[in-house]
């Protein structure tokens, strides 16, 4: 299940950037790893480089959906 919510959040991030680019100017990507009970984005943001992290559960995932991580990070990493 790991490898399934990395991917999805990535592709998520892909289409996140792409539609910041088109709407707000905004050029930049990121990339999801999970490693042991941790999640985290490292993203740029217009050569900002910054990571986001929170505490991994895969249930978390099972009871919210596999855009729960993506969605915690775009309301937190603001």
């Amino acid at each position: 299940m790991n490898n399934q919510i990395e991917n999805f959040t990535n592709n998520k991030l892909t289409n996140w950037y792409a539609n910041a680019k088109l709407d707000f100017n905004v050029i930049g990507s990121g990339y999801t790893t999970i490693e042991g009970d941790s999640i985290t984005i490292n993203y740029t943001e217009n050569g900002v480089c910054k990571v986001w992290s929170m505490a991994f559960y895969p249930e978390y995932a099972t009871e919210n959906g596999l855009d729960f991580f993506f969605n915690v990070w775009a309301e937190e990493a603001r």
